[in-house]
């Protein structure tokens, strides 16, 4: 039993955070143009992200990227880096320790570099696109990590839409779920709702942001199941929120296959909202 909660103290300080230093894929074999934005967040750590800009002459908008828990940006890039060619502008950046960012994450932290990566992204969008649309696109751990830190934005009423796709709104319930549905941590699954910090978890909060929310589910999603997402769709005051169920979707796959489709769904969706 010791040993087991040993596991489950270690899992869970590290469940969340898989950042590396390692280049995936070359960006500027995959992006026409692409700056280094550095920045600092709240508490002075240098933190780097990437502009990548319109290539057209009119930008439709900005989406500023906040991606998921392991690798960096210059893997999760790619999710979003076609969108350049349909007239947005993409900042994606790396929370602390990821990527050329300096620093270790935690949640506390990485809270306050979401904070400054919104500033940033916010600035990048009235320079380059003010009369298009401001739009946050969290996806897996960016989904909470974006979520939670709009609450606190000083600028959140100019969002003109928030995406989660692949997201869950609690740590604890995450963790809580991941630690039953495994054997060895079963027993010792309720655990994380003492061992794991829901202080800047977005449940707290999702009520006071009334943004247009668009929800992605892969329904056949082994790492953050679809119920996760479909919880963020229900506890939503949005007045305006839409949810797609992505059939045989599994994590974050809703731009990278099903024939490109999704792709033109919400293209079209952008020109709508």
């Amino acid at each position: 039993m010791k040993f087991l909660i040993l596991l489950v103290l270690t899992s869970c300080s590290h469940l969340f955070y898989y950042p590396t230093r390692f280049t995936y894929f070359p960006v500027k074999k995959y992006v026409t143009h692409v700056e280094d934005i550095w920045f600092n967040s709240k508490d002075g750590t240098k933190l780097n992200g990437w502009w990548m800009p319109s290539v057209t002459f009119a930008p439709k908008g900005t989406i500023v990227f906040f991606h998921g828990n392991a690798e960096n940006i210059s893997s999760h890039f790619l999710n979003l880096a076609w969108i350049t060619h349909e007239g947005y502008n993409v900042f994606i950046f790396d929370y602390r320790g990821y990527g050329a960012s300096e620093g270790k994450p935690n949640q506390t932290l990485i809270h306050e570099d979401a904070l400054a990566a919104l500033e940033i992204g916010y600035e990048l969008y009235l320079k380059s696109s003010p009369e298009g649309k401001f739009i946050v696109y969290g996806q897996s751990l960016g989904g909470a990590i974006s979520m939670r830190a709009i609450n606190d934005y000083k600028f959140k009423d100019k969002i003109s839409l928030i995406v989660q796709d692949c997201a869950y709104l609690s740590y604890q319930d995450i963790a809580f779920d991941k630690l039953k549905n495994h054997w060895l941590t079963f027993l010792i699954s309720p655990l994380a709702f003492i061992l794991v910090s829901d202080e800047y978890a977005a449940d707290k909060t999702i009520n006071n942001i009334r943004n247009p929310l668009l929800v992605i589910v892969g329904l056949k999603d082994q790492i953050v199941p679809a119920k996760f997402g479909k919880e963020i769709y229900k506890h939503s005051k949005s007045p305006l929120k839409w949810i797609w169920e992505i059939k045989d979707g599994v994590h974050s796959d809703v731009f990278a296959y099903h024939g490109y489709k999704y792709r033109k769904k919400f293209l079209h969706f952008l020109e709508d909202i």
